[in-house]
């Protein structure tokens, strides 16, 4: 049965029904907010084997139909994503991505359909609050719900969700995502807005989005499904808790399972046995065959029948007695999510045992011993020299666990401790003039651990580091920005190109300037159907030395080449000023940190090396977050790509001297402060001031002359009347005067008529030709024509490109002429005068009135 609910929203209505479309969705809403609708699913499936990550999928599908179009091309069909759909499947992936708890791995895929688009009412935020929606009603464990906004300033208020018309007056774009307690996700555009207004935006926005949670909890309290928390096993971070829990003497207690088969609710438990350890010992034990209430069928491989088990616990009294047993302490087992999945079986009514509060001894081995043959218990058991007497026992196999993980107690934590101290020793060296990289390779041989375990404990260290000591992986204080070079000039034939280096980033921006006819035209659901400027980022493989195929750009390369193109938005010229489409490629040829930024860099230098005559240069840092759960917090000034992986925010700021242009913040935790918020855009303010004056140094502004291989652009006003004139039958005429001048030509419907052209001369004659073609016959004006046909009572002379006129047998000359052939001939160039233009717009000419004029001029 559909349920509607609704909530104001900057004056509007918004309302979330759920229940009438996508009824086999794990979860399912239409949000409507205006006129503009969408439909959001959210559907799981279990987890492929082997997964080291979580595969959450965003897919954000624009219908034509929405906006009552039909597609362009032959096909007629929606194809791949518009740029404007890969943008907003992004801007939901990203504030919703970090609240899935950790470890988890079932397939997700959230749908975005926009079904009615009222040209107002921007569809990307709704889509956002209509994934959210999806995913809090469905049994998808999630720690929302979250809701995004867009905030607008017009006349120095700020707007909640302005429309589209009202974003054309708005001197701020931004988008804020967030929980009910914190901010997830921040994405801007600005119009050189200082950074204390950027920062009450988004708090502005944070408050804005508290109904729609509201409305959000109450759908979920009507109709929400219980949430399905899978078995998510511990992590290579549950070696380091095993580590810790073994130095502080905590109670572990290591179980083992014996079933009839391995599908905990097609099988049954038999038997269960738990060995308690507390420091390095073993303190106590317990075991209890179990009673599954029916036959044992087949010879199973643990050889217990049913006369063992008669009398014995039910399962569900066997799960109580061992959760007993158990009490608070930390529960082990080898391959543990099998024996945890036939105690929740047996204990029912939807019991769970919770991500830390078990560890698992391989996963212990394989992090803390990866160079073992095999992980099976008997092969691990005979490797580090552990008793196993009797396999497919659960007593026995308990004791051998617990063996295996004294062995490891005795073993593990001490080489954890050494290497925390060898990887930040290494990282100090930074600052003492050592070889961080030779230290760190050399703390890797000694410690003998899995790759994952290294890299979790390189960063935890690295993250202490930096709190703690104000060190950061590369010896940089928190506030350092590492050494800039720039150039530009740098490729022989383009219109423009700058090079800007930061340490090891590198990007390389080119210039290209083109005409109208390079316009890109844009067949979307948006109101928007042109563009004149474009910005597109490349991150060829090579750029962080590896090999992967290439084909074409990615969600992310076109998220980043958005976001530096709208931070130069703020600063390009006006198309009166400067007609031109303003083409960007930003090849990242080195990447380490923060490619973004460095690519708005390159920008601003290839425009300004291509003569575009930008209102001030723009550069943008990139900031770095470390928190800890205290309220400790340090933020980075730009971050190395090592800073990014192990950080909690990369907080991306753009601006000129004056203001902020763009802005763009991701989240890998839950949440942010707003102190965090005013430091990240301080400390943001800073860098890029020192970035600018690195820039100025080289190129203090743009060029006064474009390249000699740009086209040059003229543009002249006709009468929108004489537009055919110019074009002629089929186009004849236009391509005519393209092809002999060797010019691009084109007209608008108002009249205007863009010349763009390399040579100057060129352009000179092509301008000459179109006036010649557009101009206005004028009665008493003398013209110099061609004879293009003879007539018994006259001569027929084009007087201008396509227009005749008509010099009757007695206007010829001022004698008696008997023939008109014996005067002129076709082909002949005479000087007539225009004598009259009649109702019908015909003309007549006069060579007599020409030669009257000529002999008037003559002196006496």
């Amino acid at each position: 049965m559909s349920q509607t609910f609704e909530t104001q929203l900057g004056g509007r209505t918004l309302t979330i029904e759920t229940g009438k479309l996508a009824r086999l969705a794990g979860g399912s809403v239409t949000v409507r907010y205006g006129d503009t609708m969408v439909l959001g699913t959210a559907n799981r499936s279990e987890p492929r084997p082997g997964l080291d990550f979580f595969p959450l999928t965003v897919d954000f599908e624009e219908r034509m139909y929405a906006a009552g179009k039909i597609p362009g091309g032959f096909i007629k069909r929606e194809a791949r994503p518009s740029e404007n759909a890969i943008l907003a499947a992004r801007q939901t992936d990203r504030p919703i991505r970090p609240l899935f708890p950790e470890g988890y791995k079932d397939d997700v895929q959230l749908v975005i359909t926009v079904l009615s688009t009222d040209q107002e009412n921007l569809p990307d935020v709704v889509g956002t609050i209509a994934a959210s929606a999806a995913l809090t009603i469905s049994e998808i464990p999630f720690n929302g719900p979250i809701a995004s906004v867009r905030v607008g300033r017009i006349d120095g208020e700020f707007v909640v969700n302005p429309t589209f018309s009202q974003l054309k007056e708005s001197e701020l774009d931004l988008i804020v995502a967030g929980t009910r307690d914190a901010i997830m996700m921040v994405e801007a555009g600005a119009n050189l807005l200082p950074e204390d207004v950027m920062a009450e935006a988004i708090l502005f926005g944070h408050r804005a989005i508290q109904p729609v949670i509201d409305l959000q909890e109450e759908l979920q309290k009507a109709v929400g499904k219980p949430k399905r928390v899978p078995y998510i096993e511990p992590p290579t971070s549950s070696v380091l808790d095993f580590a810790e829990a073994t130095d502080a003497k905590r109670e572990l207690v290591v179980i083992d399972t014996e079933t009839t088969g391995t599908d905990p609710k097609m099988s049954d438990l038999v038997e269960v046995a738990a060995v308690k350890i507390k420091g390095t010992k073993v303190v106590d034990r317990w075991s209890t065959f179990v009673n599954p209430g029916r036959p044992i069928v087949g010879n199973q491989m643990h050889g217990i029948t049913d006369k063992e088990v008669k009398g014995a616990p039910s399962p569900k009294e066997a799960a109580d007695k061992l959760l007993d047993f158990v009490g608070d302490a930390l529960i082990v087992g080898h391959n543990v999510g099998f024996d945890l999945g036939f105690i929740e079986e047996a204990k029912g009514d939807g019991f769970r045992f919770q991500p830390g509060t078990y560890l698992d001894t391989l996963v212990i081995a394989r992090d803390g011993y990866p160079g073992a043959e095999s992980y099976k218990l008997p092969d691990l058991a005979r490797f580090f020299g552990v008793e196993l007497t009797q396999s497919h026992r659960a007593l026995p196999d308990a004791e051998a666990t617990a063996n295996l993980l004294l062995w490891f107690a005795n073993d593990l934590p001490a080489r954890v401790s050494t290497l925390r101290e060898s990887i930040a020793e290494a990282v100090r060296a930074n600052r003492t003039g050592g070889d961080t990289t030779k230290l760190l390779e050399a703390a890797k041989r000694e410690a003998r651990v899995s790759k994952n375990l290294f890299n979790l404990l390189q960063k935890k260290t690295v993250r202490r580091i930096v709190l703690d000591e104000g060190i950061r992986i590369d010896g940089r204080g928190l506030t350092d920005i590492r050494p800039i070079s720039v150039e530009v000039g740098l490729i022989p034939r383009a219109h423009g190109s700058g090079l800007f280096t930061r340490g090891e980033t590198q990007a390389l921006t080119v210039a290209t300037l083109g005409s109208s006819s390079d316009v890109q035209r844009i067949d979307t659901i948006s109101p928007e159907t042109e563009k004149r400027y474009l910005h597109h980022y490349n991150f060829p493989p090579y750029s962080t030395g590896e090999n992967k195929m290439m084909r074409g750009p990615s969600r992310r390369d076109i998220g980043h080449g958005h976001l530096a193109e709208r931070a130069l938005v703020p600063v390009l010229p006006s198309h009166d000023d400067f007609p031109y489409v303003i083409r960007l490629v930003s090849e990242c040829v080195t990447s380490n940190g923060s490619t973004s930024m460095a690519s708005t860099c390159g920008s601003t230098l290839a425009l300004m090396d291509a003569g575009v005559p930008i209102k001030a240069p723009v550069a943008g840092a990139a900031m770095g977050l470390i928190t800890e759960p205290d309220g400790k917090f340090v933020v980075l000034t730009d971050i190395l790509g090592k800073e990014d992986s192990i950080g909690d925010m990369d907080f991306k700021v753009t601006g000129t001297r004056d203001g902020v242009t763009a802005l763009q913040m991701d989240i890998k935790v839950q949440g942010i402060s707003e102190a965090i918020i005013r430091d990240g855009l301080k400390q943001a303010l800073a860098a890029r001031l020192t970035i600018l004056d690195k820039m100025a140094e080289v190129l203090p502004e743009a060029r006064s002359d474009m390249s000699d291989f740009a086209p040059r652009i003229i543009t002249i006003k006709i009468n929108p009347e004489k537009i055919r004139e110019i074009i002629g039958k089929g186009g004849s005429m236009i391509r005519k005067i393209q092809e002999e001048t060797q010019t691009e030509i084109n007209v608008e419907d108002d009249g205007t008529v863009e010349i763009a052209a390399v040579s100057g001369e060129n352009s000179r004659k092509a301008i000459t030709w179109i006036e010649s073609l557009t101009r206005e016959v004028e009665i008493g004006a003398l013209y110099l024509g061609k004879v293009t046909r003879i007539m018994g009572f006259g001569a027929f002379v084009e007087i201008l490109p396509g227009k005749e006129g008509l010099v009757r047998i007695g206007e010829l000359a001022d004698y008696h002429v008997p023939t008109v052939e014996d005067v002129v001939s076709v082909g002949d160039e005479v000087m007539v005068v225009v004598t009259e233009i009649d109702r019908q717009g015909r003309v007549n000419l006069s060579r007599k009135a020409a030669m009257q004029r000529h002999l008037a001029k003559e002196p006496v």
